[in-house]
């Protein structure tokens, strides 16, 4: 090894050994922390030292410290003795052994008269030999030795003064002495020599990493090793046999470059400095920045002085600095060797010391974690542990560290004791998991369903397990347990009340057709009570405000208290249902570009990269806002994601309006094809109960419609309209159900019943300002008119939708009022029409409605339609004639196109004059562009 800045030292000792004459002995006492080098400087200076001297050397070990006289014994078996003398030791020795005094060594000066007349002849035996030669007695590791062998040696030291001896003690700081009386006899001693090793300074770590690596060393290298090292002269040299092996290894993410030597160099200059400095330094490196004194006494069950004492002594060896262990690769290095075992014994240590000293609790939970089962929270010491874990899990949730909060559940439900608290830290899990899978949330919370079905329960964990089970779809066991709330007092002062008024609320605007069988002549959105608890405050007025808007409400106050709180909340489990719930109440009073703007925000959170079932949630949302701003590209691909991010069994009950945005999309872009494929999919039976149903009936019908079937689309319209009304949330925001089914009777010739509908629902929504419904309803409303009357309104109808901002209902509006014009024969005011209505398509990506409106092959854009055969027809003149062709009546031509059989008559004579044809026969085959309802 490699001795820097020792020349000094190496040079006193090997002096005093090389000239113990003169008539008297000499003592040295070289100290210094664990991994200083004693050993080595002690190597150093008996190399090369030239005879004459006896060398009578030993080396303790604690392994070794329970055998009386078990350094003498290795003294003297290096003395050169002849056959006699040393057979005559060999007595000695066993004599000494045998009659051990259990009081030899301790802290007294008694000596037995047998123990004293052993060491006066073992005395003897040294003397005569140094009479021959100069005797050198040294004695490594002095502070391992055993007790007879120090009360021996003591007595040798206090008649060394006249014999020629060179006494050489290596005493170690680390340890305390076995004899106390040793150490203080040598301090009072004016002839003892002292040498003192101290850690290296820089220039010192130089030297050695230049003389170990060469060119490999530089003052950046130098600078790492001072700071990983503190300049313990083994770790040093470890540090280079590390960056001779390879690249260095960045162990503590700060670039170190340590390994395994240094990893071994750690634990064997700790083991080194005993047990108490080991267990103190894994106490530093599991409390690591917040190390202290305080803190490790604490750990240790030490006294303060005790505490203080290890500390410095882990300080002396370079380990530890300050407060706390020096560097993060020591720390690494410490945690690397300790035993699970250990390891976990400490942890539960650490964190009660941190719990005590106010430390939080996130801090105090990651220590519990580490333990490999549940805490006995019957013991009165760790009653806090349980506590501590939930609201440690709790603020891991809010910061997205979902593994983390999910670990502490999972040891506070080990731990918990107690049906109730069991279920409450399940009910929370259950709220975790369900960032990823609703359903494996259930799953989870399948042994709080029957503890909820059997034993008294907390009325709050039934409000979630009824939630959950709705949504999964198991409606029968919701329904049971909500048979056994409401049996539960409902008092003001009762504890269930608060949750049963929020549930009903909630029940009544999610899952109505299961409400009502518990509150059939309930109108929740009228209710002003609201739970006293303040946490639930959010939850309250947002259910309250879609509660509102579905009831036919929603003021311009409650619009704005949604919007401040979609300003405040970042979505958590706590806020996620208030926040999407009051997004829902935008969509649905028309606030689709609010909403939407929104969703958009809510979706930029980090937090979602770590909750797909959120991020499908709110994707949904989107795509009903998109839809409704006619912002088809948007709403395919937030539905898509939505379809996506959960899967059908995750989506369970819920699955309806993420499905039904779908469908409405692929029908409004002109595919649907794609949405018939999504209709077959298989939906859940309950899906019906709840607000998911009404949008999938009238998705579907929508699509019956698209698709020729009129007497489909209205069973399915009418449908969602006694249920709206049955529920009492009949709101045309909601789903205009009058102004499908109006559509469907125009399709089957009911035109005066599809007016009465219309009328029905434009008298609803003429209380509030025009907004999206009320421009759907204008347009339906004009499609069931006499054609003169169609232009007025449509073009009322679009102003509403321009000002409203859904380019596609815009696009189609203009589209009608293009047919309208071509009816009544305006080509010129048609052709605007048609400009504006192609401009509004191709905004929104509606190539449904570009195809209504697309020219034939060959043609100008804005041209009139044509016949084959060149003859330039308006629109209208193409439908009757197309129709004509196929054999209609001219009363059934004005049915199909609600104009009179007198119009289909002119239009008639119009197309036999430019076609130049006499009779229906001679008429061409009907124009492919004609829409599929008229064929």
């Amino acid at each position: 090894m490699v001795l820097a800045e020792r020349s000094g030292e190496t040079c006193r000792l090997r002096g005093v050994l090389a000239q113990p004459g003169g008539g008297r002995g000499r003592i040295v006492v070289v100290s210094g922390p664990a991994g200083s080098g004693r050993t080595a400087l002690l190597a150093e200076a008996l190399d090369g030292l030239a005879p004459p001297l006896a060398l009578l050397s030993a080396q303790c070990s604690r392994a070794e410290q329970n055998l009386p006289l078990g350094v003498v014994r290795q003294l003297f078996a290096a003395a050169p003795l002849g056959p006699g003398p040393a057979r005559r030791v060999a007595e000695l020795l066993r004599r000494g052994a045998d009659g051990a005094d259990p009081r030899t060594g301790e802290e007294t000066a008694h000596m037995s008269p047998e123990d004293a007349a052993v060491a006066e002849e073992l005395w003897a035996v040294v003397a005569g030999i140094a009479a021959r030669t100069p005797v050198g007695i040294v004695v490594d590791d002095i502070g391992h030795a055993d007790a007879r062998s120090l009360a021996y040696l003591l007595y040798f030291v206090r008649r060394s003064r006249t014999v020629r001896t060179a006494m050489v003690f290596v005493e170690p700081d680390e340890t305390l002495p076995v004899c106390p009386l040793f150490q203080d006899e040598l301090h009072q001693r004016t002839d003892v020599e002292y040498i003192r090793l101290s850690l290296l300074s820089h220039p010192g770590i130089s030297e050695i990493l230049g003389a170990r690596l060469g060119g490999l060393n530089t003052p950046g290298l130098t600078e790492e090793c001072a700071e990983v090292t503190g300049g313990n002269p083994l770790l040093v040299h470890a540090f280079a046999t590390d960056v001779e092996s390879g690249p260095p290894a960045a162990a503590d993410g700060r670039g170190a470059a340590v390994g395994d030597a240094f990893r071994q160099a750690v634990t064997l200059c700790l083991r080194r400095s005993g047990a108490e400095a080991l267990e103190a330094a894994r106490v530093l490196a599991l409390l690591g920045d917040r190390s202290s004194a305080a803190l490790l006494g604490r750990a240790l069950d030490v006294p303060p002085r005790t505490a203080d004492r290890l500390l410095a002594l882990l300080r002396g060896t370079g380990l530890a600095a300050d407060g706390g262990l020096r560097h993060p690769a020591v720390r690494a290095a410490v945690l690397a060797r300790t035993p699970d075992a250990v390891r976990t014994g400490l942890e539960a240590r650490v964190a009660r010391v941190l719990y005590d000293s106010g430390a939080p609790s996130p801090v105090v939970a990651s220590y519990l974690t580490a333990a490999p089962g549940p805490l006995d929270v019957a013991d009165e010491r760790w009653t806090w542990a349980v506590p501590v874990l939930r609201d440690a899990a709790e603020l891991a949730a809010a910061e997205n560290r979902v593994p983390q909060a999910a670990a502490h559940l999972e040891l506070a439900h080990r731990s918990a004791s107690g049906g109730c608290d069991r279920a409450a830290i399940l009910v929370d899990l259950a709220r975790l998991q369900r960032r990823s899978s609703p359903r494996a949330a259930l799953r989870r919370l399948d042994p709080v369903v029957r503890h909820l079905a059997t034993s008294r329960f907390d009325a709050a964990h039934a409000a979630v397990m009824v939630r959950c089970l709705l949504q999964d779809g198991r409606h029968a066991e919701a329904r049971e347990l909500l048979r056994r709330l409401d049996g539960t007092g409902s008092g003001r002062r009762d504890p269930a009340a608060a949750p049963k008024r929020l549930l009903g609320l909630w029940l009544a605007v999610s899952y109505p057709g299961v409400a009502r069988e518990f509150s059939a002549d309930a109108a929740p959105w009228q209710s002003t009570r609201g739970p006293e608890s303040d946490g639930d405050a959010l939850r309250w007025r947002a259910t309250r405000l879609l509660a509102s808007v579905l009831g036919g409400g929603g003021d311009e106050r409650g619009i704005h208290e949604a919007e401040q709180a979609l300003r405040i909340y970042h979505v958590t489990e706590h806020t996620l249902e208030p926040l999407t719930l009051a997004l829902s109440a935008l969509v649905y009073a028309d606030r689709a570009a609010t909403a939407s703007a929104w969703c958009s925000t809510l979706l930029a959170e980090s937090g979602l990269v770590h909750a797909p079932a959120w991020r499908a949630q709110l994707d949904s949302l989107a795509a009903q806002a998109a839809l409704r701003q006619g912002m088809l590209p948007d709403a395919e691909r937030h539905a898509a994601a939505a379809l996506s991010g959960m899967t059908a069994g995750d989506w369970g009950a819920e699955i309806g309006t993420p499905l039904a945005t779908a469908v409405l999309t692929h029908l409004a872009a002109g595919r649907p094809d794609d949405a018939g494929t999504l209709l077959q999919r298989p939906v859940p039976a309950e899906m019906h109960d709840g607000r998911g149903g009404l949008h999938y009936r009238h998705a579907r019908g929508r699509y019956c419609l698209h698709t020729s079937r009129p007497h489909a689309a209205l069973r399915d319209f009418l449908d969602c309209g006694v249920l709206m009304q049955r529920w009492r949330m009949d709101a045309p925001g909601l789903v205009p159900w009058r102004s499908g089914a109006a559509q469907a009777l125009a399709r089957i010739g009911e035109t005066v019943r599809a007016r009465r509908l219309v009328a029905e629902e434009l008298d609803m929504l003429r209380a509030g300002p025009p907004g999206r419904s009320y421009g759907i309803a204008l347009r339906t409303l004009a499609a069931v008119s006499r054609p003169e009357r169609r232009p007025d309104i449509l073009r009322e109808a679009a102003d509403v939708l321009k000002a409203c901002g859904d380019r596609y209902e815009l696009a189609a509006a203009l589209v009608d009022a293009t047919d309208a014009h071509e009816t009544l024969g305006e080509s010129k005011r048609a052709r605007y029409a048609a400009r504006r209505a192609r401009g509004a398509a191709e905004s929104c990506g509606a190539h449904g409605l570009l195809d209504r409106l697309r020219p034939p092959t060959g043609a100008q854009a804005g041209s009139e339609p044509v016949l084959p055969g060149g003859a330039e027809l308006s629109g209208a003149e193409s439908k009757v004639a197309g129709l004509a062709a196929m054999g209609y009546s001219n009363r059934d031509i004005g049915r199909k196109l609600h104009i009179t059989v007198s119009t289909v008559e002119q239009h008639l004579t119009r197309v036999y004059r430019k076609l130049n044809v006499t009779r229906r026969q001679d008429l061409p085959a009907p124009d492919t562009r004609l829409p599929a309802a008229l064929l």
